[in-house]
């Protein structure tokens, strides 16, 4: 059996519950503006921390979009589809430069699923993220 490389952008919109991806320049910087829509949050910790698949989703979009473009700056704004309307869930936003700062975009397509394990404290901690802390904590 051949696996095929996943193809960007439509891995984004199959895979992780991508809905648009705008480019823009916004002060001179090339960014790329990627829109989640969620209708389930797992469990969390916390109303301040992220489901599981949240981090994963920060990690394999953030990758994507660096591997297979040339922006300097990734933000994921993510909605939750529960409770009657669209809330913000998440908002995370990294610099190139930090990304490959982590030795995240060092990892191969392949690695992917155990490089956002390992790697998703350093991105988040490089980068900004937003939580809100309003969506109940279990489903």
């Amino acid at each position: 059996m051949v696996i095929l490389p996943k193809k960007y952008p439509d891995v984004l919109y199959k895979e992780y519950d991508v809905v648009k991806i705008e480019n823009r320049t916004i002060n001179g910087v090339k960014t790329a503006i990627v829109y989640q829509v969620k209708t389930k949050i797992g469990p969390r910790s916390s109303a301040s921390d992220l489901d599981a698949d949240s981090k994963k989703d920060i990690g394999a979009i953030t990758y994507y979009v660096f591997k297979n473009t040339d922006v300097d700056e990734v933000q994921i704004i993510c909605y939750y589809a529960g409770g009657g309307g669209l809330q913000p869930y998440y908002k995370f936003k990294i610099k190139r430069r930090d990304a490959e700062l982590s030795g995240f975009l060092n990892a191969s397509e392949k690695e992917l699923p155990s490089a956002v394990l390992y790697y998703f404290n350093k991105l988040k901690s490089l980068g900004d993220i937003w939580i809100n802390d309003r969506l109940p904590v279990n489903e």
